[in-house]
């Protein structure tokens, strides 16, 4: 607000010490020059008079004479004034909307706008950095799941497209350079009372991102930083000065890529608890034995070419770079997009190909021409461009490396069930016994729809439950709070809990006997309903002590305790 104060006094000084000296000298000549009134006697107008007639003469009102009509003299005086008076008037009007349509007022004022919505916001929110296809989908899973956000878009357009969505046009949302210190500010980060949760840099410029990084970590050291990144400086940049999490999306790729190739049921469950919640559970996939094809060995290629050599899978690589091939033996020159290059390199040998250039239609090419020459291919594809998903989704890739999905799924997976996380690296490093086990016991509550995913924290209000049961001298156990309380009789809910943290100790798909104590945190994967029901049943007190002894307390408290003394 200080700053539009300053802006609009600095543009409009000139015009209102012109206006204010125009006005006060009409005024004082109009009170002093001798009018005549009806009778002939000489008067002379009042200052009140002379301020009415000056305004609604500059201002081309003219209501008429007055108090009584003008002599000569004074309709002289009227008409010199007349001019510098209106003129003045026009000046100020002029230089008024030249301000309104100024860029730099209008950005003064979209700022003070972002910074009251900031101080508006209620709940928790994250500050999101880039707001492309990725940030889209990130803001939307943060929606879904009660958190909000606010958004910062060098795009000015993106941020004006905002306001026309249903969705999004209640956010706050400011246009500008996202690296900018202010900005950041501005957002709620220097603010240690603001509701801000963390930071999200996913702009497609991996310099944007670290200096995004560096400013929130010095700011606030406490906040985590959610930052995206494609090269591997940056990553160990990032890495170096405690960004909690630096999203590398075709190192995830390749990672998964790699897991798909040693343990099929792990890449299965893991995609499964990582797939928007609702959309239908992918079957089993299973990469074959063989010799392989890596179509282009850049900042993608690379990273899935050394999870081949991990997994001792031979593959011929294809890339136009002679400096590439050359490192490689067998290598061929070329894109890969040509039948020729193709059949070079093995094409009707081999048992799968990865398209892995950084052009899309080159990818789709390579694809399409390599499975004419060998329909029993299985492919892997790299997709940029977001609006090409038809096109990937029809061309018969078996598996689609989709940088933005991959960075939004891990973010969104950090940001709102950090313990997910930790489960999943459990489960990479887990038997294939651990992992059928759970892909026995989520398929049996999905009913072929992946899971929702959600934490539950014993405190608070949630521990209302408890504390009943500890009244009551219950023990409350995992398999209660798993049990539908609102049914004639207790009906298992559609979940299951994936790990209990409790202090420094983490338990991985406990036993259902496993006593709750208040501070537990439990990782649960299901049917969105289930977590109503226990959510229900951890506020309501006597809920889960009637599910724990077996009989029905009554509700309030004089009654229980009535019961409790019939009891004994």
């Amino acid at each position: 607000m200080n700053d539009i104060v300053w802006l609009t006094m600095r543009r409009m000084r000139t015009p209102l010490i012109l206006l204010i000296l125009v006005y006060t000298f009409s005024v004082f000549g109009m009170a002093m020059i001798p009018g005549q009134d009806e009778l002939g006697n000489a008067v002379r107008v009042t200052v009140l008079d002379a301020l009415y007639f000056v305004a609604i003469l500059a201002t081309t009102i003219g209501f008429g004479e007055i108090p009584y009509t003008f002599t000569e003299a004074q309709r002289l005086y009227a008409y010199i004034i007349l001019f510098p008076n209106v003129v003045a008037w026009l000046y100020s009007i002029g230089t008024i909307i030249s301000l309104i349509v100024d860029p730099q007022f209008r950005r003064v004022l979209e700022r003070a706008r972002f910074s009251r919505a900031i101080r508006r916001v209620s709940g928790s929110y994250y500050i999101v950095c880039g707001f492309g296809y990725t940030g889209r989908m990130i803001v939307t899973g943060l929606l879904r799941r009660n958190i909000g956000a606010a958004v910062l878009e060098r795009e000015e357009s993106i941020i004006h497209s905002m306001a026309l969505s249903d969705r999004f046009s209640h956010l706050p949302a400011l246009p500008g350079d996202v690296t900018d210190r202010r900005l950041l500010e501005l957002a709620g980060l220097d603010s240690e009372i603001s509701n801000c949760r963390g930071v999200i840099a996913i702009t497609n410029d991996d310099h944007a991102n670290l200096t995004i990084a560096i400013t929130s970590k010095l700011l606030r050291p406490d906040l985590p930083v959610l930052a995206r990144a494609e090269t591997r400086r940056v990553v160990a940049n990032m890495a170096s000065f405690g960004t909690d999490l630096t999203v590398d999306p075709y190192t995830i790729f390749a990672e998964r890529f790699y897991l798909a190739l040693k343990s099929p049921t792990k890449y299965l469950v893991q995609d499964w608890l990582i797939s928007v919640p609702g959309s239908s559970l992918r079957t089993e996939i299973r990469p074959p034995d063989g010799r392989w094809i890596v179509a282009g060995v850049g900042r993608f290629g690379s990273r899935m070419t050394a999870k081949l050599d991990e997994a001792e899978v031979d593959y011929t690589v294809i890339d136009v770079h002679p400096d590439r091939v050359a490192a490689r033996p067998d290598s061929v020159l070329g894109r890969g997009t040509e039948a020729a290059t193709l059949m070079q390199a093995g094409v009707q040998e081999a048992v799968g190909i990865i398209a892995g250039t950084g052009d899309d239609v080159d990818n789709l090419s390579i694809v399409m021409t390599a499975l004419e020459l060998n329909p029993d291919l299985f492919v892997v594809s790299r997709q940029e461009n977001p609006q090409n998903d038809e096109l990937f989704d029809s061309s018969g890739a078996h598996l689609v490396a989709r940088r933005s999905l991959i960075v939004a799924r891990r973010i969104l997976t950090v940001a709102t069930t950090p313990l997910l996380k930790v489960f999943l690296e459990h489960l990479v490093h887990q038997d294939e016994r651990f992992a059928k086990t759970l892909e026995r016991r989520l398929g049996a509550v999905l009913d072929g729809y992946s899971p929702g995913i959600w934490t539950i924290e014993l405190d608070g209000q949630n521990a209302e439950s408890l504390h009943a049961a500890t009244r009551e001298g219950t023990r409350i156990r995992l398999e209660h709070l798993m049990q539908n309380a609102r049914t004639q009789e207790a009906e298992p809910l559609p979940c299951i809990c994936l790990m209990l943290e409790r202090s420094s100790l983490r338990q991985f798909m406990p036993d259902e006997r496993e006593e709750l104590m208040e501070g537990d945190r439990l990782l649960f994967a299901g049917r969105g309903a289930a977590r109503q029901e226990m959510l229900f049943s951890l506020t309501e007190p006597t809920t889960l002590v009637s599910l724990a002894t077996g009989r029905h307390l009554p509700r309030g408290a004089i009654m229980r305790r009535l019961a409790r003394k019939r009891a004994r």
